[in-house]
This record gives structure tokens, sequence and C-alpha cells, in this order.
């Protein structure tokens, strides 16, 4: 098979986009979980964000690839100005925390780093896809997505940990109630003590 086809790469795209649906499905079931503590945290908004982002921008890599020509040129298209617009407002984002000392939660140099390369594979694959179908560009949009994949899984991965975490702290600081777990109200007990006179 002929890997300068889009045809020879088909299958792998199909997983791609398969993996990148399910995973974002997933991770809305984790924001879900406790969607009022991720609104209040920035930490947890930036991890459920980065990792939303990274799902479905695999997505779309993989229905530029699947898409027939000459429909495919539009495709191409938005991801390529995906891809570059990502990568711009992740770099400016990094160099001004890093910059003006800002707090960078969450993300360190080598991850943002990673992410950025992510989205400018991402942006110049597109772009070539848009009149050039070769394997390198191919394999360039294939390579974009799996580090997008890693990126958001592990992201997805600290926010069900982080959200798991605050939810045992607060069961546990939870004052106990005179009431059992039915709701009904536990009859209390108390101690008799023998009057004077009495055996």
């Amino acid at each position: 098979m002929d890997p300068n086809t889009a045809a020879a790469w088909r299958d792998l795209y199909i997983g791609l986009v398969g993996a990148g649906a399910s995973l974002t499905g997933l991770t809305f079931v984790a924001i879900a979980l406790d969607p009022h503590q991720i609104e209040r945290t920035p930490l947890l908004r930036l991890r459920a964000a980065n990792a939303v982002w990274c799902f479905v921008s695999v997505v779309f890599i993989g229905i530029a690839v699947l898409t027939p020509r000459p429909f495919a040129a539009v495709a191409a298209v938005a991801v390529g100005v995906g891809g570059l617009g990502g990568a711009v407002l992740l770099s400016f984002r990094t160099v001004r925390q890093r910059v003006f000392r800002q707090p960078h939660p969450g993300a360190t140099v080598f991850r943002a780093v990673g992410n950025i390369l992510g989205f400018v594979l991402a942006g110049a694959g597109g772009f070539s896809l848009f009149d050039v179908e070769q394997g390198w560009v191919f394999a360039t949009l294939a390579l974009a997505s799996v580090i997008m994949l890693s990126s958001g899984i592990f992201a997805s991965w600290l926010l069900v940990l982080q959200i798991g975490v605050a939810s045992t702290e607060k069961s546990s600081a939870r004052p106990t109630s005179p009431r059992g777990d039915s709701g009904a109200e536990k009859p209390v007990t108390l101690p008799v003590t023998a009057q004077q006179g009495q055996p």
C-alpha cells in the first residue's frame, strides 16, 4: 500500500478519531463529578480545558485526513489555523507567566513545550495537507495527534485525581449527624440512675 495516499493511513486515523471522541466524553463525565469545584479552582479549570482542547483537536485532525477531496481542503485549513493559533496562545501564556513570574498552575515548562510542539505540528501538517498528499504530511499529523492524546490523558488524569482528593477531604470534614445513613433519627439512650430508697 502506498504510504503517500490517505487510504494507507485511514485505519490509523479512524482509531485516532474514535480515541479522541471517547476521551472527550470521559472528560466531560469527570467534569460532571464536581463542576462547582472546577469552576472555583483555576488549576482544575486549566486541566479540564487542556484535556478537552487536546482531545477535540485530535478529532478534527482525523476528520480532516478522512474527508474526501475537495472538501478536505477546508478541513485542512481549519486544522492549520487552529493548530498555529493554539501554539501562539500557549506560547504567549507561558512566556507571560515566566517573565512576569505569575503562578503557572499545573504546568511545567517541559509540558508547555510539548503542548506547543503538538499544535505547531498540527498547524504545519494542516496547511501542508491543503495541497500536498504525501506520507510525511500524514506522519506529521499522526505525531501531533499522539502528542495531544498524551497531553490530554495526563491532564484529565490529574483532574480526576484532584477531584477525588477534594471529595474525600470534603466528606471527612463533614460533621457527623445524629441521624443515620437513611435519614431517620437514631434513638438516644440516657443512663438511668437509681433513686434513693430503691434497691
